[in-house]
């Protein structure tokens, strides 16, 4: 048996490349803020040696053309680059050193601007951004997590429903036979096929419930994914620049239009400076960046993954009485697109009035203003990304032939009327000058009621549970580690798995000399079924008796060789065929003795009493129960 292949995690490759968006805004950010502090210091210093000869200011050019710009490479005429420029200026500076002693107060002006204060608030802005951006990665990559949660269950009832329906078809063949041997009569087969036909349909509805959870959570991260790339990253990076790309092109106005005023000589090449600064802006500055940093680049959507035996990957309705769980959940997003409307709406004219109210007002009021309005703007922001998230689960309903329009319009008319009332309210309380509930007015709490990432279609009373390591298990398979993180194991070896790890279908885990390492997931054996600790309710019992007989009679019998005594459950009744044999109804705990008197394996075990065919019994790892 071949081990899986070692892929990594999606939620683990979002991290990867959020750190390193993280890490080259960084050194974006401290290149320009190094850019300020070469920009003060370039003219403290040529204000200074103006009154020396050209050699002085050779020298001076000359320090600031080795340093390595890794941006400054492209050409400054056509890029627009900001350290293009800044190269640019240097050259010239090189070029033409001839005596610039009419130009030190101009240079000395230039060295105030370009002070210590403006790099300390750009500092302040990055500090805010980098933080910011933490945050909004963050709720991205958790969101990730639960899509794997969902998906790792429906790859686990996938296979429920695999073996479940390879059983149900094996019991029908068998039941249309008419042989009858000892061990098999038609009563028996028959309603062992009924048994397995119901198991299989409860499976198979379990199966479309949690495949639908899948579908729309999906849809869902997606949206989030997108509107992550194409507004929230972008409007964190516009807040951490500000205007400082509009005071850079002004320092370098300064610097090219003094040169133009002391030397004529060099006009020629200080215009050409002077037309290159006209381009610099953020928009081309950070298009070069991001041309040169393909981490920003919004990487392709997160696409839904068949398991090995299901065929259907579209969204389908349960329950045929009344209002179908498609429609249901179409009722329930409309209902949080028109709630995170209002939210909206409701946040952005607080915005407003928060903001001109923040003109007139200074100190510690003026302050809690400014709380309150990051306070109110990251709530607009969740509100944004919960209602990109819940119109796509409502589109993928509509393409699925659910009607969402008259759902969604009855929630958006009734939340249109709720904001009209409020803005009148408002107007009303504002035109006699009340002010005393201003503050309730921009409580957007309502938002944090609302869990979107709670079950959708499992009850509240059976949702999925968590493992708890370490877990317990038995090696199935040998297998030698062929990587300096894997743990080589043996057959039958005794292990207990510590944590799920950055690996698909591995496991770490600890075996009893206290190594650690990656064994794969398929080699073991747990003691109890790792769906019963994600599954819970009403059909828990149903998975485990699937998950105990999941595997061919080899595995079964390498399960019961594993444990020659102690008590075994009854996986169906049995009715004995001679007067050595046990007759036992389904369910029943039967204490093993030994595997028959003979050396050759007839398949059956032996009761203190009598004999019992293995096939029907499941070990049991609780003697008490």
């Amino acid at each position: 048996m071949q081990p899986p292949p070692r892929k990594v995690k999606e939620t683990q490759q979002v991290k990867v490349v959020f750190a390193e968006q993280v890490g080259r805004l960084h050194t974006k950010q401290q290149q320009e803020v190094e850019l300020l502090e070469d920009i003060r210091s370039f003219s403290k210093q040529r204000a200074a040696i103006e009154k020396e000869y050209s050699q002085a200011l050779q020298r001076l050019a000359v320090q600031f053309q080795k340093r390595d710009w890794q941006r400054g490479k492209a050409d400054a005429l056509s890029s627009g680059s900001v350290f293009g420029v800044w190269r640019l200026v240097v050259d010239s500076t090189a070029q033409n050193a001839v005596s610039r002693l009419a130009a030190a107060d101009a240079y000395r002006t230039l060295s105030g601007h370009a002070s210590r204060t403006l790099r300390n608030a750009k500092e302040l802005r990055v500090k805010r951004g980098l933080e910011q951006l933490q945050r909004v990665q963050g709720e991205l990559v958790e969101a990730l997590r639960e899509l794997q949660k969902v998906k790792k269950s429906y790859y686990q009832l996938s296979h429920i429903a695999s073996v479940a329906r390879e059983k149900a078809a094996d019991a029908q063949t068998r039941a249309k036979k008419s042989e009858h041997g000892i061990f098999h009569f038609r009563t028996g087969l028959q309603k062992m096929s009924v048994k397995l036909s119901s198991r299989l349909r409860e499976c198979d509805e379990r199966l479309t419930e949690v495949r639908n959870e899948y579908l729309m959570t999906l849809a869902a991260i997606n949206a989030h994914h997108h509107h992550y790339y194409i507004t929230e990253l972008h409007d964190i990076m516009e807040c951490m620049d500000g205007d400082l790309y509009v005071q850079l092109r002004g320092h370098l106005t300064v610097l090219c239009g003094t040169e133009m005023d002391v030397c004529l000589s060099t006009h020629r090449d200080l215009n050409r400076i002077w037309d290159s600064v006209a381009k610099v802006t953020r928009e081309r500055n950070v298009q070069q960046f991001l041309q040169e940093s393909p981490c920003f680049t919004k990487t392709s959507g997160f696409s839904f993954q068949l398991a090995p035996h299901d065929m259907v990957c579209i969204l389908q309705s349960v329950g045929a009485d009344g209002e179908s769980c498609l429609e249901k959940e179409a009722r329930k997003w409309s209902s949080k697109v028109a709630k995170d409307y209002k939210i909206i709406t409701h946040g952005e004219r607080a915005l407003h009035t928060l903001n001109q109210r923040l003109k007139l007002l200074s100190g510690e009021t003026g302050a809690g203003v400014e709380r309150k309005l990051v306070e109110v703007e990251e709530s607009v922001r969740k509100a944004k990304v919960s209602k990109v998230k819940a119109e796509s689960r409502l589109a993928l309903l509509s393409e699925a032939g659910v009607g969402v329009e008259p759902w969604l319009g009855s929630a958006m008319t009734e939340a249109e009327e709720e904001l009209e009332r409020a803005r009148r309210l408002s107007e009303q309380r504002l035109s006699v000058g009340d002010f005393s509930d201003l503050d309730d007015e921009f409580d957007l709490t309502d938002f944090e009621d609302y869990d979107e990432n709670r079950d959708i279609f499992m009850d509240p009373t059976s949702g999925a549970g968590v493992c708890v390591y370490p877990l317990p298990c038995r090696v199935l398979f040998s297998y030698q580690a062929s990587q300096s993180d894997e743990l080589s194991i043996m057959e039958g070896e005794e292990l207990q798995v510590i944590e799920d790890g950055d690996v698909e279908d591995w496991l770490k885990a600890r075996n009893l000399s206290g190594q650690v390492g990656y064994v794969p997931e398929r080699y073991l054996q747990f003691q109890s079924s790792p769906v019963d600790h994600a599954m819970s309710g009403p059909g828990s019992q149903l998975d485990s008796s699937f998950s105990s007989t999941s595997s061919a009679g080899t595995t079964r019998g390498r399960q019961l060789s594993s444990h020659p005594g102690g008590l075994a459950r009854a996986l169906y009744s049995y009715q004995g065929q001679s007067a050595d044999e046990l007759s036992f109804p389904e369910g029943a705990l039967i204490r093993l003795r030994r595997c028959g008197n003979r050396d050759v394996d007839d398949g059956f075990w032996e009761e203190p009493a009598h004999p019992s065919p293995p096939s029907l019994l499941s070990p049991h790892p609780h003697p008490n129960l």
